[in-house]
């Protein structure tokens, strides 16, 4: 059920000299799972009243660089290239989706227990921070190869300065790659050993009534939505000057064009009108994923976790 077993050189093409990160590390797929006012990775939607579109793309390239760097740096000391390897389990559209964005092309395979393959990659390797121990680490505030995807919004909001300390943010979803490690990593407390965002942090999901989402949303000082539901968060659920973090991938039709396109959990150009920051989909977290998963490749080889 797995992948070649000889490392991917991910990403040749689009990640250029980053893709080579020779340890070799192991990445799991399954569930569904800017040039601007201080930051060059912000780029102005062109309408004063209207939130900063936070261009994940451009940040990711920035990080890649960081990455590259660090590659090179631990070559020159003797050190073998950083690898690694995908194995994709299922067929779920989201994961092929962060597969492609990996790789060129990704076959799936066949379906097996995704909690069995998680646990079974040694953790030191689990550069998508799913294995048991890693979560373990993560929720108890210590050292860890966190999510891909938790980290980029966790670096998103670092990096465009959006304030968590003692601000009321809401997640919505609770999955245990996505939405539960992103709230982790939002209420923690800032002296920690693996420091947090020191936020009051309420957890909701694709359960949870619209009308009682609503009512903490409109509390929130900061929205993250991963549900997996198409507009879910409407411009009358945030508060004037919220920041927005939308993780959703959703293939919807389009009727204009006939044809299907890629969705996230927002209603994306309402609310940018009310929020301060905004991620769009494509292009927000989604580039950003792909450049944590191969910080946490470097992390991996050079052995900084365990």
């Amino acid at each position: 059920m797995t992948v070649s077993a000889r490392a991917f050189w991910l990403l040749r093409g689009r990640l250029g000299r980053v893709s080579a990160l020779g340890r070799s590390a192991v990445s799991l797929l399954a569930a569904p799972g800017t040039a601007g006012r201080a930051f060059r990775g912000f780029r102005s939607s062109g309408l004063r009243h209207d939130a900063i579109i936070i261009s994940g793309t451009e940040m990711a390239k920035q990080i890649q660089k960081e990455i590259q760097g660090g590659v090179e740096s631990w070559i020159s000391l003797g050190n073998g290239r950083p690898h690694l390897s995908i194995i994709l389990v299922g067929d779920n559209p989201a994961s092929h989706t962060y597969v492609r964005k990996k790789i060129k092309a990704a076959a799936a395979v066949d379906h097996v227990d995704e909690r069995t393959v998680c646990n079974g990659i040694a953790p030191e390797k689990d550069v998508d921070g799913f294995h048991i121990i890693n979560i373990g680490r993560l929720c108890l505030d210590q050292h860890s190869l966190i999510p891909a995807t938790a980290s980029a919004v966790w670096e998103i909001i670092k990096r465009t300065g959006i304030e968590t300390f003692g601000k009321n943010v809401v997640v919505a979803g609770r999955s245990k790659n996505a939405g539960m490690p992103i709230a982790m990593l939002l209420h923690t407390d800032g002296e920690h050993e693996r420091p947090g965002g020191d936020a009051t942090v309420t957890i909701a999901h694709r359960y949870t009534p619209k009308e009682q989402l609503k009512i903490h949303t409109l509390l929130a000082d900061v929205i993250v939505v991963a549900a997996g539901i198409p507009k879910l968060i409407t411009s009358d659920m945030v508060k004037e000057g919220a920041a927005v973090i939308d993780v959703g991938i959703n293939y919807v039709h389009d009727p204009m064009t006939g044809k299907t396109k890629l969705v996230g959990d927002v209603d994306f150009e309402a609310v940018k009108k009310k929020a301060s920051f905004i991620t769009p989909v494509p292009g927000g977290v989604g580039p950003m994923t792909v450049a944590m998963l191969l910080k946490n490749t470097l992390l991996a080889a050079k052995k900084i976790i365990y």
